[in-house]
């Protein structure tokens, strides 16, 4: 069996040996090893493509044919054509399935898991899958398809992240829905709806100054950002954290909390915020 990490740096795990970086050969035969890891089954004229950007060289044929054969000594030494776990068909290559495990089809797997399913059934599979990738993928690779990839997955990412930080909230979780939504906003700061679960999740942990912070860097986000002012959901729940307190307690929109010993009354600080906030109301 040929365990493949593609999130992080190339990886390969078989017969306890790991294989990385120049294990493989060489840049070439590494990203062919990561593009079917990826794609699946390619043609030769698919990976020439891939492989060059488009600008092969002359012989491009023979020299695809070469990288392979070297990829699949460097994989295992001893194999046969015939028992390499790279295969050869219909003009192309692939990898035997059933001879390898590959962490993005795992990801992807987790994901399509949680897809119908209640709220907390369908956190664990998405947690899972946010550990899985933890790390950008292919990360020491450069090249334009793998920048591509990389872009595709760090949006899945994003949007597992959020998913799973509202299933979260919605389970009486709000220490992990922050930890996950605070995660997918490193990823994408104007995600409103990140910025949305962020202040639920505080507000349901006693915080009301966090949420209402987070309120105004996620108008300040979408302000720098796409130049979009907050929804109406999120205006909405950022009025709720102005009428009350976190026990509930029923607070004017123009309110201000005592300065602490030494605070100045000012924008972004404990003493200042609610002030600050029944400004952003306005």
């Amino acid at each position: 069996m040929y365990d493949i990490q593609l999130f992080g740096r190339l990886e390969v795990r078989t017969r306890g040996i790991r294989l990385t970086g120049r294990d493989f050969g060489g840049v070439k035969p590494r990203h062919i090893l990561a593009l079917l890891a990826l794609r699946g089954g390619m043609r030769k004229s698919e990976l020439t493509e891939m492989l060059w950007d488009d600008r092969p060289p002359a012989n491009h044929v023979a020299t695809v044919e070469s990288y392979v054969s070297l990829l699949r000594h460097r994989l295992d030494p001893t194999a046969t054509v015939r028992d390499s776990v790279i295969t050869t068909s219909n003009g192309g290559y692939a990898l035997a399935p059933d001879r390898i495990r590959v962490d993005v089809a795992r990801f992807d797997e987790l994901v399509a898991a949680a897809n119908g399913r209640t709220a907390r059934r369908a956190l664990p599979p998405l947690t899972a899958a946010a550990h899985l990738a933890c790390q950008p993928l292919l990360v020491e690779e450069r090249s334009q398809w793998v920048t591509s990839a990389r872009s595709l997955y760090r949006s899945r990412l994003r949007d597992t992240l959020l998913d799973a930080a509202g299933h979260a909230l919605a389970t009486g979780r709000p220490r992990e829905a922050l930890a996950l939504s605070s995660r997918a906003m490193e990823i994408h700061p104007v995600a409103e709806r990140g910025w949305s679960i962020v202040m639920a999740a505080h507000r349901e942990l006693g915080d009301r100054v966090a949420a209402l912070e987070a309120y105004d860097r996620c108008r300040r986000e979408l302000a720098d950002g796409p130049g979009v002012e907050p929804s109406a959901e999120t205006r909405a729940l950022f009025r709720d954290l102005l009428r009350a307190d976190g026990a509930g307690t029923e607070v004017d929109d123009a309110a201000t909390v005592p300065a602490a010993a030494g605070e100045i009354d000012r924008p972004g600080t404990a003493a200042g915020l609610p002030r600050r906030a029944a400004e952003l109301a306005v």
